[in-house]
């Protein structure tokens, strides 16, 4: 009798046993299910938000759209330096700051956009502190407006500007050999002869040297009309000219930007 007892004793321990463990695995179960859905979910995300963002930068440099998604793969911002002359405006109607102000929000926190303004000429920039500035901020594109008008009115010609940008150039790619530099000229004004010369010479140098040029003049109006957009000395644009310019860059800079 005992022994039988004991039998029935080992018999149902082993079968709580064994159905605890079916409770146990049946309880676990569910997880992987979950995070696969978790991981795929989060797959599909990534994925539409590359797409969208593919979609934005069709205008962009090859090398400037490869070097921003790696940046969104790693999930850090993509910095863009704006650097230039006065002209590129001070406060929120300057085309700067309505520049970097759209980007910023349309780009929800994946583009940094720094503004750098210098009342200098091309050399002084590049050979001083204010290159070293804007090298010091470790930019991944860096659209530069070279000082044009200010190279004109201080009789720096064309041939020291362009050196000058083949520095600065330099500079920023030993820095980081995958940081891509665009350049852009200043805006046109009324009554020049040599100025309009001078840039068409930066346009050749930009194909020449195989560096982005976006020719914001195709925006502005015939110089019939040109005054209404730029202040009276003519060194920067006013409002009317400022809104000129940022819309030029922000149908670049955003290719579905109407």
């Amino acid at each position: 009798m005992k022994t039988f007892s004991l039998i029935i004793l080992a018999i149902g321990c082993a079968a709580v046993l064994f159905y605890g463990n079916q409770y146990w695995e049946e309880r676990t179960s569910p997880s992987a299910p979950e995070n696969q859905s978790a991981n795929e979910e989060g797959t599909d995300t990534e994925a539409t938000e590359t797409a969208d963002y593919e979609t934005l930068i069709e205008n962009w440099p090859a090398e400037a759209k490869a070097s921003f998604r790696k940046a969104l793969k790693e999930g850090t911002p993509y910095r863009l330096a704006l650097v230039g002359s006065s002209a590129l405006g001070e406060g929120e109607n300057g085309w700067a700051e309505q520049v970097k102000d759209k980007l910023e929000s349309t780009f929800d926190g994946k583009l940094e956009v720094e503004i750098y303004a210098y009342d200098t000429t091309s050399i002084d920039f590049v050979n001083g502190e204010d290159a070293e500035e804007v090298l010091n901020s470790d930019p991944d594109l860096v659209l530069l407006e070279p000082f044009a008008l200010s190279d004109n009115s201080n009789l720096v010609g064309s041939e020291n500007n362009h050196e000058s940008i083949q520095i600065f150039k330099r500079k920023l790619n030993e820095q980081n050999e995958e940081a891509v530099l665009m350049l852009q000229p200043t805006h046109p004004i009324v009554g020049a002869t040599y100025y309009p010369k001078q840039i068409e010479e930066l346009q050749a140098f930009a194909e020449e040297q195989n560096i982005s040029y976006l020719d914001h003049w195709t925006s502005w109006p015939e110089e019939d009309d040109l005054s209404a957009y730029l202040v009276e000395s003519q060194e920067t644009p006013n409002d009317e000219g400022h809104e000129v310019w940022a819309k030029y860059l922000l149908e670049y800079f955003i290719a579905d930007e109407e």
